[in-house]
């Protein structure tokens, strides 16, 4: 809680008559920890009755900072204040004071148009057929009634399209989320099946700012998912200009903007538009002022796990390693305070980050600690694309501190991870299939043939959209440019950059 909210509270509670009580005790006792500890609690309090009753006394606090929370939030968005509204029409209803609660209504009417909010409509709609009825229909007529239902048509049509493109949505990250970009036939062609959505296609009239939204959101992430950079660039653009021209309508919704500016400057960085990409990162810090977001845990949250892992991967991309290294002090800071409300993909991508991070610094122990508290933190059947390039990194790491004694069990659990999964990407095979060749090879000769192979192939595969995404986890051409020539890994991923920089 906010001091704002903690002293809210406390005003609440004397409200009601509450305060010196055990609700008090007990929330001053816990907003004094730094973290929640209930055995401290209860030592503490040993002898008082309500340690007696332990859990009902903390589950009555609990309801009295969800009250206290909700009427100090009473006007913190704009569904909450329809939601009020309505709820006061509901009163002067009952009193049967209809004249009054119809006045009410209109401004609860006039809130949730300019703010498109179509479910609240919904029950809007609802109290002004029943003040109706209250009137026996006085100062209606058929036209009226007739105007009423079109317009109940277009709201549940407008209603129809965000949710028709939320279920598109949803399967395609889904997919995203659990099998990372598509990089088989089959994932591809279950893309292209979304996509083939009318409310998808090139000049689709759509009825509501959010539709909109969903429009650009959803194509601007199968661009990504199919490796088509530009093109999701263009979406998040589109996205970027609608969220600032029809702002009223995402009023509530910070997050958006967000989300959209970040994964723009990750995705112009992609495109190697380096200079714009850090402009965007710039912008991204901005937004919370230019936008009048509300200071909170989640935005806090937010901005830690965006702008760090945002900052983190352009500075990687650009083999800038000593500048993304003194960032990781500030992801350790921030994986101790947000631990438990950072998504596992969030975390295990900024851990994952730590660890290239150090070893493109030379770090390589500092690194392997990361990738093995990360290894031992995944799931066995997490097909996530971080899960697996975690698995290639640690490899990696084994056969670079020459570490070969580890490096052959650890190869065997990786390729009996890959098969079991059915992960048959043609890079991790190919990089799978040079580790092998590496531990066997006759001399320095034949290492440097199998790397010099290995690097042609990479160059080729990454000419593929749908290889390209390796990118995001390790450069392997650079890699093994670094092997061949005897250059420090970053300074290969500098010059890879600057030539994808010019060419761009």
């Amino acid at each position: 809680m906010s001091p704002a909210e903690k002293r809210y509270y406390k005003l609440h509670i004397a409200r009601y008559g509450q305060e010196h009580g055990n609700q008090e005790l007990l929330f001053n006792a816990i907003a004094d920890m730094e973290r929640y500890d209930e055995g401290a609690l209860i030592d503490r309090f040993q002898g008082e009755p309500f340690i007696r009753h332990f859990a009902i006394t903390k589950r009555r606090l609990y309801e009295a900072i969800l009250h206290s929370l909700e009427a100090f939030h009473a006007e913190s968005s704009v569904d909450a204040r329809v939601h009020r509204h309505l709820h006061q029409v509901e009163i002067l209803h009952q009193r049967a004071l209809y004249a009054d609660a119809r006045k009410v209504l209109q401004s609860a009417r006039r809130l949730a148009l300019q703010h498109e909010r179509q479910p609240v409509l919904g029950a809007v709609r609802e109290w002004e057929r029943r003040l109706m009825e209250c009137r026996n229909y006085n100062g209606i007529d058929e036209t009226g009634i007739d105007a009423i239902a079109a317009e109940d048509d277009s709201a549940r049509r407008s209603q129809s399209e965000v949710d028709r493109l939320w279920s598109i949505k949803s399967k395609l990250f889904l997919r995203i989320y659990h099998q990372g970009a598509a990089r088989e036939s089959e994932s591809t062609a279950h893309i292209q099946e979304l996509l083939s959505e009318p409310l998808l296609q090139d000049g689709a009239t759509l009825l509501s700012a959010r539709a909109r939204f969903l429009h650009h959101h959803i194509r601007a992430a199968a661009a990504f998912a199919l490796g088509m950079n530009h093109e999701c660039r263009t979406q998040l653009i589109a996205n970027a200009a609608l969220l600032e021209r029809e702002r009223a309508a995402f009023k509530d919704e910070p997050n958006l903007i967000l989300g959209v500016i970040s994964n723009l400057a990750y995705v112009t960085a992609q495109c190697g538009h380096y200079e714009a990409a850090f402009a965007l990162l710039k912008r991204f810090r901005s937004l919370p002022s230019q936008w009048g977001m509300p200071e909170n845990d989640d935005l806090d949250l937010k901005l830690f796990a965006t702008t760090t892992s945002l900052e983190l991967s352009m500075h990687l991309r650009l083999g800038e390693a000593a500048k993304a290294v003194e960032l990781i002090p500030l992801v350790e800071r921030g994986l101790r305070d947000h631990a438990q409300r950072l998504g596992p993909v969030r975390r295990a991508i900024l851990q994952y980050e730590c660890a290239y991070a150090l070893y493109c610094s030379g770090q390589l122990e500092k690194s392997l600690r990361w990738i093995n508290e990360l290894l031992n933190a995944t799931r066995h059947d997490d097909l996530s694309d971080v899960s697996c390039f975690t698995r290639l990194m640690h490899l990696l790491l084994l056969y670079d501190s020459g570490k070969h004694e580890l490096l052959a069990y650890a190869l065997r659990n990786t390729e009996r991870f890959m098969k079991l999964h059915g992960r048959k990407h043609r890079f991790e095979l190919r990089f799978l299939r040079l580790i092998a060749q590496l531990t066997q090879a006759r001399g320095a000769d034949d290492a440097r043939a199998k790397l010099t192979a290995f690097r042609d192939d990479a160059l080729a595969l990454l000419d593929d959209p749908m290889e390209r995404g390796v990118l995001d986890y390790m450069d392997p051409v650079a890699w093994a440019e670094s092997r061949l020539t005897g250059l420090p890994f970053a300074d290969c991923i500098r010059e890879r950059a600057k030539r994808m920089g010019r060419a761009a």
